[in-house]
């Protein structure tokens, strides 16, 4: 099995501790190259990853010879430049999450993959925890009946200080919104995997520290195509950390209290009955490792591109629909 040849662009906490670490324990992946875009910093990224190169421009990563594929793990505002640019030079490309700032440009990415032979997966990795594979099992086998209603709920206790690395994902010109472009995201991808096709969505979004441009607290509502309802609410604003979820179908209940491990609750007309699932250490392996055999087989990946457009296009939909329409009183 011929081994995959990886450029890094980007170094930052994620690729430290997952990216980074998951390209090393995977026997047919090799870290060639670097980029990050200070020089002062750039020796140390590349000695902690082993990489042979270093790239302080980082369109020198995506242009060099010996490089197969690029995991982009940059600030938001710059995902889209990066892929099409490591796209039309005929890199695989694994961008992390969200694909771009907005709907449009996902479009232009979706349209550019669609061109391409190369793989475009997006780095939305929670379908790959041991509870939601299970979790995909139960739903897809029918035994909780036809699905009513899915409600995840999100909570992170973050928020990083005016000097803090990570201090974008405040910044809207950067980040592209707050709380749900950040990790609401990933709860949204976990729905479509789950339900299936989407035929609308709406919600709702607010603030509760002062001085952001950007949501700490949102909600989201999607309608799918076979006729359940999904419901994501997330905020930044909480005091205890959380990762739950709910199914409701015609026939049974799932509860999961920790998407990343712990145990799973399934009440039916068989009476209830617990599951423990183990978590994952780092939740990037599995996904990189799939996208890895994506490539080798020439096929899509799990999350492609087009996953990245559809929870870009409701996202968008709840930021663009928060007014009232002529904002009168009766």
């Amino acid at each position: 099995m011929r081994v995959i040849h990886w450029g890094i662009i980007g170094c930052g906490d994620i690729v430290r501790r997952r990216v980074g670490p998951a390209l090393k324990s995977l026997a047919n992946c090799d870290i060639a190259g670097v980029s990050r875009n200070n020089p002062d910093r750039l020796d140390t990224c590349q000695d902690e990853l082993k990489a042979r190169r270093g790239f302080v421009d980082w369109r020198e990563l995506v242009r060099g010879d010996g490089i197969d594929a690029v995991y982009i793990a940059t600030p938001v505002h710059q995902h889209s430049e990066q892929v099409l640019a490591a796209l039309q030079h005929g890199k695989h490309v694994l961008c992390e999450k969200p694909l771009g700032l907005n709907q449009e440009e996902c479009q232009k990415v979706l349209t550019a993959s669609r061109q391409s032979t190369a793989c475009l997966g997006v780095a939305y990795y929670r379908r790959y925890y041991p509870v939601v594979r299970r979790l995909k099992e139960i739903v897809d086998s029918g035994e909780i009946g036809d699905i009513i209603l899915a409600s995840a709920e999100a909570s992170e206790t973050f928020l990083p200080a005016v000097d803090h690395p990570r201090r974008w994902i405040l910044e809207k010109s950067r980040a592209g919104g707050g709380s749900l472009m950040d990790f609401g995201c990933h709860r949204i991808e976990v729905l479509l995997h789950l339900l299936g096709k989407e035929i609308a969505a709406g919600g709702a979004w607010g603030r509760a520290y002062a001085g952001q441009d950007v949501e700490d607290t949102a909600t989201v509502a999607i309608q799918f195509e076979r006729g359940a309802t999904g419901v994501v609410t997330v905020t930044r604003g909480g005091t205890v950390a959380r990762d739950a979820l709910s199914i409701q179908g015609t026939r049974g209940v799932l509860q999961v209290e920790n998407l990343n491990g712990g145990w799973m609750t399934l009440s039916g007309e068989d009476g209830t009955r617990q599951e423990t699932l183990p978590c994952h250490d780092n939740p990037h392996l599995p996904l990189i490792d799939a996208f890895c055999t994506a490539i080798r087989e020439k096929r899509p990946p799990d999350v492609d591109a087009e996953m990245g457009w559809r929870v870009q296009r409701i996202i968008d939909t709840v930021y663009l629909n928060r007014s009232f329409s002529n904002g009168k009183e009766p």
